[in-house]
């Protein structure tokens, strides 16, 4: 029998962030066990996990495009009318 895999291991093997599998696992959607304080994961049943949720084709799903995010300015914290006075000239 394999010894049980821990979250960043199961990260790793999936290609995705730790709070992911954490979040996952949290929701019942991956299959773990918590022993103690920690979180464990039967490789067996990660490997069924990962052949229930590929494609029919075996391949696995595409992933969506990140859009780029908007910079802002930052907002400005004084009205335009109060007065600054200047320190150099």
């Amino acid at each position: 029998m394999e010894s049980m895999m821990t979250v960043r291991q199961v990260a790793e093997l999936l290609g995705v962030h730790e709070n992911w599998v954490y979040d996952q696992a949290a929701n019942g959607e991956l299959p773990s066990y918590k022993l103690g304080g920690t979180r464990r994961f039967d490789p067996d049943e990660v490997r069924g996990w990962i052949a229930e949720h590929r494609g029919a084709d075996g391949k696995q799903p595409e992933r969506r495009e990140s859009k780029p995010k908007k910079r802002s300015r930052p907002k400005a914290t004084k009205p335009a009318d109060v007065f600054q006075p200047r320190l150099f000239e």
